[in-house]
């Protein structure tokens, strides 16, 4: 069997050990380098004087090394399946083992023999080789669009962001068009909406150049996609317009809760209606968020409440922080005693926002609700302040700012919104043992 470099790197550990093993994966810091179809072996002279010897069954594979590392398998296990596959001439080939690699052979065989023969794998349907091909067509044009869009990005950053500012609605139109024929469908829709950043405020550049950053980033984290873990996968795929189908949902397992709605956003996006339903799980308190869509006057089958509680069975979409799902099973209404609690200071939602953030670097929108926090209008800027006299800004929408300070009469109150990594935009406020709609 042949191996490519990524097989061969997701044997290792974790991503410090294989990037480790690339730096001994070369031909000239081993010795004795020789094998077969069957094993390959070979001795590394390390920084003692004893040399490791590492060893490889290719029918597991399986590997061997005699350095003291903890990690399984080691740097110099993965450093010499990279030889192989890279330079395989490098390798002696001989069926004279070592009496070292014969005895790990013979334990190997015994091990083997005592294992019960797994069963063959089924072959493939023509129906799972058709999807596998479409996908496979599919994944070269997302690559040749990013390629396509790198190219315009760099474009941007030389020629300078003041350029931008003076081009009509085709400049942008034509690159989202080139990125709907790639099927990016997601980032299609994200460079749409860029224009609007245009002249919002003195500071539009910085956000402009942030949101060329976010491109960037899936750019690169596409060329590793087959490398990254398979929660990330899911996101960047997400984020690219790869969506999930909810009957192969259904074989999630399910999250039941009681369930409190505390944010409802409809809208239209491309003569599409959505609606943005986020839930609180009042048990395990973590958030949900339902995305739904409708054409032209056709209603959403389910109708929510702001306050409503109820309970119910949901499935989250696979992702590295996972906030969107689906009701698998909705059950009776429930009535709260009390609404839940929020960060109490700019400091902590903020830190727990960067941990968000960490796990899911192309987290768009993140679920926060402010407690206890003191609404102020600054210059028809909008803040809510706590205790320690930090700020956080909200987006200010028409009345949403002098609706808070008529509610609130200058208390703390309770904000719940989407935080975008530079202001919340308030969905509901808590007040009193109430919610109210912003």
């Amino acid at each position: 069997m042949s191996w490519t470099a990524e097989q061969m790197l997701s044997f290792a550990p974790d991503n410090n050990t294989a990037d480790r093993a690339k730096g001994v994966a070369t031909v000239r810091k081993w010795q004795n380098l020789a094998g077969n179809p069957r094993v390959i072996w070979g001795e590394y002279q390390g920084s003692g004087t004893t040399r490791y010897r590492t060893q490889i069954d290719l029918q597991g594979p399986a590997f061997s090394c005699t350095c003291p590392s903890r990690k399984f398998p080691c740097k110099h296990a993965i450093g010499l399946f990279l030889i192989y596959g890279e330079q395989s001439e490098a390798f002696r080939v001989t069926n004279d083992y070592p009496d070292w690699v014969s005895n790990w052979l013979e334990k190997r065989g015994s091990k083997l023999e005592e294992a019960p023969a797994e069963p063959s794998p089924p072959a493939p349907t023509e129906a799972e080789l058709r999807k596998a091909r479409n996908w496979e067509r599919r994944l070269g044009l997302m690559k040749q669009g990013l390629d396509d869009l790198e190219i315009w990005l760099l474009d941007r950053i030389r020629q300078g962001l003041a350029t931008i500012e003076v081009q009509n609605y085709s400049f942008w139109q034509n690159i989202s068009a080139r990125m709907v024929d790639a099927q990016l469908g997601g980032l299609a829709s994200r460079l749409k909406r860029m224009p609007l950043l245009l002249g919002a405020n003195t500071e539009w550049p910085e956000r402009m150049l942030a949101e060329f950053a976010q491109l960037y980033l899936v750019i690169k984290g596409f060329r590793r996609l087959e490398t990254l873990p398979q929660p990330l996968q899911n996101e960047l795929l997400n984020v690219a317009g790869v969506t999930t189908r909810k009957d192969s949902l259904l074989t999630l397992p399910a999250v039941a809760d009681d369930w409190l709605v505390l944010g409802i956003l409809e809208g239209i996006d491309d003569n599409l209606n959505f609606r943005r339903t986020w839930l609180y799980g009042t048990r395990a308190q973590r958030w949900a968020l339902l995305l739904e869509f409708s054409f032209g006057e056709a209603s959403y089958p389910i109708t929510y409440r702001l306050g409503q509680a109820f309970n119910a069975d949901l499935i989250y979409y696979p992702s590295a922080f996972p906030l969107r799902a689906i009701v698998k099973a909705q059950n009776s209404s429930i009535a709260l005693m009390e609404l839940p609690t929020g960060y109490q200071s700019c400091a902590t939602f903020l830190a727990a926002y960067a941990e968000a953030v960490s796990e899911n670097p192309w987290l768009l929108d993140f679920p926060c609700l402010l407690d206890q926090m003191v609404p102020a209008l600054d210059n028809d800027r909008l803040f809510l302040i706590d205790a320690e006299h930090k700020r956080v800004e909200l987006l200010n929408r028409e009345q949403t700012g002098w609706r808070i300070l008529a509610i609130s009469g200058g208390h703390p109150v309770g904000i719940f919104g989407e935080w975008t990594g530079e202001l919340l935009v308030p969905m509901s406020l808590l007040f009193e043992g109430q919610v109210y709609q912003l």
